[in-house]
């Protein structure tokens, strides 16, 4: 979340924006729960006491941050979740390790940094992971309209660089000619009669790899599938490995 729209909806949550607050909620909750677990030195799911705290802690954290406190919002969500887990542990009697800083109540700014960088990266793998498999869900039901599943991909996938490499150019001279890609998306199929005779391309290698040009030319036409752009490489094979 860029830090100006985060600024903007702690405002409006603190306005009493409850549709802001639950954004803000949302978006961060592998964070609390990744926090809550690390702090707690075990694995934790939704239905763990610990991570009732930490959601809590962090409801407190919208309403009471001060961006002028010279902390981010997140090591601030830290601290607060540190200090309610750390009570909670007393309280239960339960020995997690947790970070029993005697000098938790300094203005240090630096406090927590490498635990917080912790959970941040691993809250932003979460976040990736989960953009990857919506981006993955998006393709397939697009493919679906071109009666090519996911599953299929692996199989389609050419062996041979040379003509992987070829393919990506295909794909990228298809998606230039506005007149290909309108029957494209129109009739949901690949207009190859038109195509090669604009290009020269042979029919032939076109119907052995439709599905993977199809593909292909999906991708490019869909820029907001970022996680699977990534995986776009010459040599990496479609499916366990990733989209070449």
């Amino acid at each position: 979340m860029e830090k100006i729209e985060l600024k903007g909806l702690l405002g409006e949550a603190n306005n009493g924006n409850e549709l802001a607050r639950e954004r803000i909620i949302l978006h961060y909750k592998p964070f609390i729960l990744n926090t809550a677990g690390h702090i707690s030195k075990r694995y934790l799911t939704w239905s763990d006491e610990e991570s009732s705290i930490a959601l809590i802690a962090f409801n407190r954290a919208i309403d009471t941050y001060d961006p002028q406190g010279g902390r981010t919002f997140l090591n601030y969500v830290y601290l607060l979740i540190n200090r309610d887990l750390i009570d909670y542990s007393r309280r239960e009697k339960r020995n997690y390790h947790l970070s029993l800083d005697p000098d938790l109540d300094q203005e240090d700014h630096t406090l927590h940094t490498y635990e917080v960088v912790q959970s941040v990266d691993s809250y932003q793998r979460t976040i990736e992971t989960m953009e990857l498999v919506e981006e993955i869900l998006e393709l397939d039901q697009t493919l679906n309209q071109f009666n090519i599943s996911f599953e299929e991909l692996e199989y389609y996938s050419p062996q041979h660089r040379d003509t992987r490499s070829l393919l990506f150019t295909m794909a990228e001279r298809f998606v230039e000619d506005e007149e290909c890609v309108k029957i494209f998306l129109d009739k949901k199929r690949l207009p190859v009669s038109l195509f090669t005779s604009k290009t020269g391309y042979h029919t032939k290698t076109i119907d052995r790899h439709r599905k993977y040009l199809i593909t292909l030319i999906l991708l490019r036409l869909n820029p907001q599938w970022v996680q699977l752009a990534e995986f776009i490489q010459e040599g990496t094979r479609i499916g366990n490995e990733g989209l070449s």
